[in-house]
């Protein structure tokens, strides 16, 4: 469930031309009794960074709830000049989501440092505490070649209880750094 990290690191399953540096995470809930989400980002060896956290489903996912992505890319990470990019996901039903992008993109990516279900237990989602630990998003099932700057994704889940995630990278070429 969450697409908004790898929106973020804009790669494929080919060699990544780029590099990225997390800036800032900022989730939020409507009912926190219902879901909780704690995601940090933590600083590895070589320059490489990893998300650490949990996802607490307390609530069914259904029929209504519906996902959406949104990503934006600014130059110079001023907030007046980000501009939409075309990889956003239109906000669709859970479990159109779920056949889209769960298993290529979410679970190819977070599946060996979480506890999320493997794509064949995802639908229905069962209730639960989804931890990470050290996930270090290598962009599986995402476009290679990403321009430089400063992208920010805005992940949106609606429904019994509406919560997201507002993240926001920055891209730099892979021999610059």
């Amino acid at each position: 469930m969450l697409p908004v990290l790898l929106l973020l690191c804009v790669v494929c399953d080919g060699a990544r031309k780029w590099d990225y540096e997390p800036i800032s995470m900022e989730p939020h809930t409507s009912d926190p009794k219902k879901f909780s989400i704690d995601l940090r980002i933590k600083r590895m060896p070589r320059g490489e960074f990893a998300y650490d956290g949990y996802l607490n489903f307390a609530y069914d996912v259904d029929e209504n709830t519906m996902v959406e992505a949104v990503a934006y890319r600014s130059q110079s990470g001023r907030e007046e000049e980000y501009v939409l990019m075309p990889w956003s996901i239109e906000k669709q039903p859970y479990t159109k989501y779920v056949e889209d992008f769960y298993e290529d993109v979410v679970y190819s990516n977070f599946g060996s440092c979480t506890t999320l279900p493997t794509p064949e237990k995802a639908n229905p989602w069962q209730r639960g505490n989804y931890t990470f630990k050290e996930c270090v998003v290598e962009g599986k099932g995402m476009p290679e070649i990403a321009p430089q700057g400063f992208y920010k994704v805005i992940f949106t889940a609606t429904g019994e209880v509406d919560w997201g995630i507002e993240a926001v990278v920055r891209i730099t070429d892979k021999h610059m750094m």
